[in-house]
């Protein structure tokens, strides 16, 4: 059965994909094939996925395992994607859509479980780190880790 964090990213999906292409060209990028299809295809799902699961899920549209590579690195250089790498291989997931989802992530270090987190749940240390020090803090950018309630129960 579809969880929450599920139904949303199925909803939000075709809303996240113009989202995020929209955001490749006004940052100066192309539209291309490949990045349309991984962009979908991080869009369609709500864990981050492997750049490996990736290039699996867009082999039926042609699209070669080097170009998913290549695709990635330039979503995560435009801001448009973001990369999870607690323990493992590195993941990722489309960072523009978590606004619309409402949402941030967070990684159990021990069963890495991702768990979804309010979107303003990080708004006092961002506030906290602007007043103290200057510093405009990006959660959509970040890697938060911890333990998930299964995880922290067992220790």
């Amino acid at each position: 059965m579809p969880s929450h964090h599920d139904a949303l990213h199925a909803a939000a999906a075709p809303q996240a994909v113009a989202a995020a292409l929209e955001a490749l060209q006004a940052r100066g990028e192309r539209v291309t094939k490949p990045r349309r299809v991984v962009v979908t295809v991080l869009a369609e799902h709500p864990q981050p996925l492997s750049a490996d699961e990736i290039a699996e899920l867009v082999e039926p549209s042609g699209v070669h395992r080097a170009t998913v590579y290549r695709t990635l690195e330039r979503l995560v250089a435009a801001g448009v994607a973001s990369v999870h790498t607690a323990a493992g291989a590195a993941r990722y997931h489309l960072s523009v859509s978590d606004a619309a989802h409402g949402h941030l992530h967070a990684v159990c270090r021990s069963c890495q479980l991702i768990v979804p987190l309010p979107v303003d749940a990080l708004q006092p240390a961002i506030a906290r780190a602007r007043t103290t020090t200057g510093f405009e803090l990006d959660p959509a950018q970040s890697v938060l880790s911890g333990l998930c309630r299964r995880c922290a129960t067992a220790v």
